[in-house]
């Protein structure tokens, strides 16, 4: 009586194309994880830009109102938050960041980007997607932010009320050797997910 039973042959081969699967699959996650940090990450700047719009800091009667701008701050190469500056202090207040829409989580990681239960882990890039640096070019500024004003125009600075982003602005995210570019146009404030590689 025979019995059915795999053979060494065809285990082999199917380790073998278990093997291939796993060898063409496994990247295309890492590159998957880079793409969904550069998206969340574009999709957060146009919500900073929508709520700058919406929440008009504008005040004839404040010198300073410029400094009270949303904006996205991006700290330590690998985390990020979304405020406002209402208080003055160029600090970033967990009770001035942003609430995600999606989420209703807030926009805040703390300044030393470890992450509390308190935060939000999305914030974190280098935990959540393995990002490991976050370069914004010198268009952008050297204060590692973005920030928008009423009529939605990105500013590189908040030294006066005229710090506009006058050419295109880059923000480049690293994961390992592959990079996501992001930019946000002069102006308009337009922002365009430019590559994943």
């Amino acid at each position: 009586m025979y019995k059915s039973s795999f053979t060494i042959l065809e285990l082999i081969i199917v380790i073998v194309v278990a093997g291939i699967l796993a060898a063409t699959v496994i990247p295309r996650l890492e590159r998957n994880r880079l793409n969904a940090a550069v998206q969340q990450v574009a999709r957060h700047l146009r919500y900073t830009q929508h709520l700058a719009m919406v929440d008009d800091m504008y005040d004839a009667t404040e010198p300073r109102w410029y400094k009270a701008m949303w904006r996205i701050s991006f700290r330590n190469n690998n985390c990020y938050v979304v405020s406002s500056n209402t208080d003055f202090n160029m600090n970033y207040d967990e009770w001035e960041s942003a609430t995600d829409p999606l989420t209703k989580t807030l926009l805040y990681s703390n300044n030393f980007c470890t992450q509390n239960s308190s935060d939000n882990s999305d914030m974190f890039l280098s935990d959540k997607y393995g990002i490991d640096n976050i370069v914004l070019d010198s268009t952008c500024g050297n204060n590692r932010f973005i920030a928008f004003d009423y009529l939605g125009r990105p500013h590189k600075n908040l030294g006066s009320v005229n710090d506009l982003v006058t050419s295109e602005c880059k923000i480049t995210l690293h994961s390992g050797e592959r990079k996501g570019v992001i930019t946000v146009m002069p102006e308009t404030g337009y922002v365009k997910v430019v590559s994943v590689e």
